[in-house]
């Protein structure tokens, strides 16, 4: 039995997902069956009706008939797991509500679990527990995808369930796909990321206007861009985790979130975002990940780069990952990383992708078991930018070049601003050098009586004397 393409447009016109009947009246059936004549439809179980999880369900169903044209078989989203029932809620969903994670988890005819609910437990154990009945599992969880991702591969590996997590990082940005497809044939060199749009918002607002720190976080929780209590932006926890499933999957060890690096924007002052701009560079938050020679080199932290980098440019909450590898060269892929529609997007994706995956074979994402062999924290090489309030005295100068050169850093600029106070500022900014060596420098100058106390510390990505060096 077979059905013409304007049979399943007319479903449209119908409204919603309603049943079609068959014109022999043998079977009621919705668009899948259009072509087929027989039931292929996918059933999904959703853990979580937050902002995303509504989304998700809302386009699922308004496009219900348009996904199933393109697919060739129908998505249902037969069951969602809330907190709360009787909550009021959308009639159309009615029905499909629940308390208990058993309607989803013990269905055998749903197929497909979609987590969306946030938080490393319950939803890590939910997770878990779908796999192991041989459920494809679709989630933008990136701390449960960072803390146990190779725990859960391997049990997708024991049942044949897939693990999709598009939506985990950057959003809407297309980068975990990109990564294993289109980019499987290079051999990657770095990945450098602004990829919290949080802190990339508050840190925008504090260069195009001059605020500060407290007052840009105060607009973005006004905007919805930061959470209540946003410690795991401001502090780079989701940065890390981020940079770690990025790392882990682009270089093929797998990178504990615990070990990555991350210092976290709170000490980033107005003051120091002018004299970025004196130096023609800006502040980003940037996750970065580099093949070298003796590993991976990889953290989180505030980092001046130049107006010419290609992430200088990205503002507001945008998020953008900058690849660099060979053969291909460099690539940037920028976008909306977070909200509703972004995330929606992304998981959307996913989930069409498994129900292609029905018909092809599995589509899940491959992440490495074996650990990722990091380079030393203190062997890490960069250039610093350091703001120091130190006495205004003669010779004062010349001890602080002094510590430099006892730790066998080298200066490319000194800027030293007249005050006419008894206290001066004086900002410098390194030629790249082990984080070993800026420590000891550190060190160094605690115990220097011309110098009152270290202001700012943030690593840079230009030398006074050439700019840009990556």
């Amino acid at each position: 039995m077979s059905y013409p393409l304007e049979d399943i447009l007319a479903l449209r016109r119908r409204g919603g997902a309603r049943p079609y009947r068959a014109p022999d009246g043998s079977a009621t059936m919705t668009a899948n069956n259009l072509r087929t004549g027989r039931w292929t439809g996918l059933r999904i179980g959703v853990l979580g009706l937050g902002t995303v999880g509504q989304q998700v369900v809302e386009v699922l169903d308004h496009e219900r008939e348009l996904f199933a044209a393109r697919l060739g078989e129908d998505i249902e989203v037969a069951c969602i797991l809330v907190r709360d029932t009787d909550k009021p809620r959308p009639e159309v969903l009615r029905g499909r509500l629940t308390c208990d994670p058993e309607d989803i988890l013990e269905d055998e005819g749903i197929e497909v679990v979609v987590e969306l609910m946030g938080g490393f437990e319950p939803a890590h154990r939910y997770i878990a527990e779908a796999i192991r009945r041989g459920k494809t599992v679709v989630t933008a969880n990136k701390e449960v995808i960072a803390r146990a991702g190779p725990e859960l591969s391997a049990a997708g590996l024991r049942s044949g369930a897939d693990l999709l997590f598009e939506a985990a990082v950057a959003g809407g940005i297309p980068i975990i796909r990109s990564l294993q497809e289109s980019l499987a044939g290079n051999r990657l060199q770095a990945i450098h990321g602004i990829v919290n749009g949080t802190t990339n918002f508050i840190l925008s607002r504090m260069h195009q206007d001059g605020s500060s720190l407290e007052e840009a976080l105060r607009e973005a929780q006004g905007r919805g861009y930061a959470e209540a209590d946003p410690s795991d932006d401001l502090d780079a926890v989701d940065s890390a985790r981020k940079i770690s499933i990025l790392a882990s999957l682009a270089f093929g060890g797998w990178v504990d979130v615990e070990r990555v690096d991350r210092i976290g924007i709170r000490a980033i002052s107005a003051l120091d975002v002018r004299e970025a701009k004196s130096l023609g560079a800006v502040i980003k938050l940037i996750a970065r990940a580099e093949a070298t020679p003796e590993g991976l080199a990889l953290g989180v932290s505030p980092t001046l780069i130049p107006q010419t980098h290609p992430l200088a440019d990205v503002s507001g909450a945008q998020n953008a990952v900058y690849v660099r590898g060979e053969p291909i060269g460099e690539l940037l892929f920028e976008g909306p990383g977070a909200g509703g529609p972004a995330t929606s997007s992304a998981v959307i994706g996913d989930i069409l992708d498994a129900a292609r995956a029905r018909r092809v074979g599995g589509r899940s994402i491959a992440l490495p078991h074996e650990p990722a062999a990091l380079v030393p924290l203190e062997a890490h090489e960069h250039a610093y930018y350091l703001r120091l309030r130190v006495r205004e005295e003669a010779g004062v100068l010349a001890a602080v070049a002094q510590a430099f050169a006892r730790a066998g850093v080298s200066l490319g600029s000194v800027h030293q601003p007249p005050s006419g106070d008894s206290e001066a500022m004086i900002s410098l900014v390194t030629r790249p050098a082990q984080r070993g060596q800026l420590e000891r420098v550190r060190e160094i100058l605690r115990a220097e009586r011309a110098v009152v106390r270290e202001e700012s510390c943030i690593l840079a990505e230009i030398d006074g004397a050439h700019g840009y060096e990556r």
